[in-house]
């Protein structure tokens, strides 16, 4: 379904290591534990300032398709739905925010981050 990233590994310009704790796990009902850490001006994440800041959860899909639907608490914002499949992905989350994956239609995962720490 999904792998995490190694820490080493960088993402629209940033070090996994700085996004995330090597604490991080997602467990099969999708709830995300470990640390998520609090980052500013990741200007490669967004070109709009209020999402330059926050806390980011990457991974990657191991599932495969052709398009893909992202919703945050049950809505798909504009231009996150049938989008081209893209499997590697980063959240901007809230420990009560809940992230759905769909490919070609079909859910693969629900995150949650009730039980992560935000540092």
């Amino acid at each position: 379904m999904l792998t995490l990233f190694p820490q080493s590994q960088t993402l629209l310009g940033k070090r996994v290591s700085s996004l995330v704790g090597n604490d991080l796990k997602v467990l099969k009902d999708g709830t995300v534990t470990g640390t998520l850490k609090k980052v500013t001006g990741y200007t490669d994440f967004s070109s709009n300032p209020e999402e330059q800041s926050g806390y980011y959860f990457p991974f990657k899909l191991t599932k495969t398709g052709t398009k893909m639907t992202l919703k945050k608490n049950g809505v798909a914002q504009p231009g996150k739905e049938n989008m081209t499949f893209d499997p590697e992905i980063i959240f901007r989350v809230t420990k009560t925010d809940k992230f759905a994956v769909e490919v070609d239609g079909k859910p693969v995962v629900t995150f949650n981050f009730q039980k992560s720490t935000f540092k």
